[in-house]
């Protein structure tokens, strides 16, 4: 399948013919196709065989990373699911600057852009940030993706992370009886303050559980990835909504960060992904 696609400079010939081979070198497993609509329905602006690369690099993630709770935001891993979405948006726009043949950059840069964008879809369907109420954006700047501190509060909501060890004076809690979605909701109380608690679900393959017991979640009870989960069909739609808004942001977010590293040329090389740029969201980037 032959696409019509130059990307960048004049004369970088079989672009389309590379990134349209690579696009299939993995498929979603059938049923399980979330990770690819969720993509497909942010970023539907870019031209096929970025949009194609890009969904197979993000579903290849739950293979080739499947023993990486950082790369999932599971076993309350957010200090490192938080890392690993800025180191590979900052592998991605390395890959965009002048040192690179525009080809391998390209390719570089769609590889690790789209394992950040598992991550950050992830985020929402295997934590509790649904079940907790939250409605907006873990993260709506356009800086490095920021940090996400253990038991310190998140600005978008206020929840606070939970991972690791509890400080002196604080308390975790949850009502593990309680039928879902309730028992999802975990309390947070140091000294005279309450507030929300984030966790994600536990995987046992994967090396390294920083939930508290007292909280802790397996991943089977708390994943929203399917419709099909019983009793989760609601909160598996609000976070996959959630999931797309914040895949569209964090196109704007590596836009911003490859203006930032490489100028127009940054901005330039990113503008030749897209196909529709009507469609594209309004990032406001300087």
């Amino acid at each position: 399948m032959g696409l019509a696609l130059t990307l960048g400079c004049a004369g970088e010939a079989g672009t389309a013919e590379a990134l349209d081979e690579n696009a299939h070198d993995f498929s979603v497993a059938p049923g399980e196709a979330n990770h690819e609509e969720i993509t497909r329905a942010a970023l539907g602006f870019l031209k096929p065989a970025v949009l194609n690369t890009l969904v197979a690099g993000n579903v290849a993630a739950d293979g080739k990373l499947a023993l990486i709770n950082a790369a999932h935001f599971d076993d309350c891993n957010f200090r490192g699911g938080a890392a690993f979405v800025a180191a590979k948006q900052a592998e991605a726009v390395r890959a965009l600057g002048p040192g690179i043949a525009l080809l391998d950059g390209d390719l570089l840069a769609m590889a690790a852009f789209a394992h950040s964008l598992h991550a950050v879809q992830d985020f929402y369907s295997h934590t509790n940030w649904v079940e907790l109420g939250g409605d907006v954006l873990v993260d709506e700047s356009l800086g490095a993706f920021p940090a996400l501190t253990p038991y310190a509060a998140i600005p978008s909501t206020g929840f606070i992370v939970v991972q690791g060890p509890k400080p002196r004076g604080t308390a975790v809690a949850r009502d593990a009886d309680a039928p879902y979605p309730e028992y999802a909701v975990v309390t947070v109380r140091h000294q005279r303050t309450t507030a929300p608690g984030l966790v994600s679900g536990t995987v046992g393959y994967e090396p390294g559980n920083h939930c508290p017991a007292p909280v802790a979640m397996s991943h089977e009870e708390l994943n929203k990835d399917s419709s099909t989960v019983a009793a989760r069909a609601e909160q598996h739609q609000a976070a996959e909504a959630l999931a797309i808004r914040q895949t569209r942001h964090e196109w704007c977010r590596l836009n911003q960060l490859a203006r930032d590293a490489w100028g127009d040329a940054g901005a330039e090389r990113l503008a030749a992904w897209v196909a529709d740029p009507g469609a594209a969201p309004d990032c406001g980037v300087d």
